[in-house]
């Protein structure tokens, strides 16, 4: 990666520095796994489940993406579906549309910046 490319994911809320640091220093290892990320199916499975109703669904593939989004770093996106993520754990759609608005547009941004790699 080089530095533009560092310092655009920086600036969409992730944490390389210290994501690197946790894999051993494999940057290599790090750039595989962000342009992984954009093929993983949580984000839009809980869109869809959002879009259906289907809160327990929703749930499942919410937290699905915190613990992919924490994983990578991607702190920004990871903050704004954990209030997703307690949304649903209690069962309540009321203030999900609002939340899930922030998700997808963490969720955008940081997508772009990985294919900026």
């Amino acid at each position: 990666m080089n530095d533009q490319a560092i310092q655009r994911l920086k600036d969409c809320g992730v944490d390389v520095d210290g994501t690197v640091r946790r894999l051993m220093n494999k940057v290599d290892l790090y750039e595989r796994l962000l342009r992984r990320f954009p093929e993983d199916q949580s984000y839009d499975q809980l869109k869809n489940a959002l879009e259906e109703g289907r809160v327990e669904d929703a749930f499942h593939a919410a937290h699905t993406l915190k613990g992919v989004s924490g994983n990578l770093g991607l702190n920004r996106l990871m903050e704004a579906d954990s209030i997703l993520v307690e949304l649903l754990r209690k069962g309540v759609s009321d203030g999900a549309d609002e939340a899930m608005e922030a998700v997808s547009g963490a969720y955008q941004e940081t997508v772009e910046a990985i294919r900026e790699l």
